[in-house]
């Protein structure tokens, strides 16, 4: 259910553009941090309980290594995302090519460029390409906050009916 949830606050916060309200983000990041309180600590106990009790510390070390390695490659992918948003809606036609080429490489840029060339046309047009990156960069966190969700849940289901307990990190499933 918080995998769940943490979908439905990205899914809410993209939503989000220049003229959006503090109620819209209130709207998301309540779901988001509840699923977050609600995925992290069952998922925890869940590993570490899945071990014999020598070996918990290394489960627990394994579950911070996991969650490190994922926030830190989760927020490369959401930049890409963002970045790849951000340049296919940047409109810079009828610039001069330095300051497209400009404008293309960032989003400060391109405020900037609109800002020099006295073209308020371009910081509006920044400020949309961000929330269209934003919005694509908080869908593929939700979708991949959703995809997870399905996993646990076919995880769990095929646990429950097996009455197995996955083994975690290759450790094995000796209980002691």
């Amino acid at each position: 259910m918080g995998l769940i949830a943490v979908a439905v606050g990205l899914a809410v916060l993209a939503e989000l553009d220049v003229d959006s309200t503090y109620w819209l983000i209130l709207a998301g990041l309540t779901p988001l941090g509840a699923g977050m309180g609600l995925a992290m600590t069952p998922a925890t106990a869940a590993i570490t309980d899945a071990l014999p009790s020598r070996l918990q510390n290394v489960g627990s070390a394994v579950n911070d290594l996991a969650r490190e390695l994922g926030g830190a490659l989760g927020i490369a992918v959401l930049d890409g995302a963002l970045n790849a948003g951000c340049r296919n809606t940047l409109d810079v036609e009828g610039l001069p090519e330095p300051v497209a080429e400009a404008a293309r490489s960032s989003l400060a840029a391109a405020r900037m460029a609109g800002t020099r060339t006295s073209d308020p046309s371009l910081i509006d047009h920044a400020d949309g390409a961000f929330s269209s990156g934003l919005h694509l960069a908080l869908l593929t966190g939700a979708g991949a906050a959703a995809l997870s969700a399905v996993a646990v849940a076919l995880l769990l289901r095929h646990t429950r009916s097996s009455g197995d307990v996955p083994a975690a990190a290759g450790i094995g499933t000796e209980r002691s």
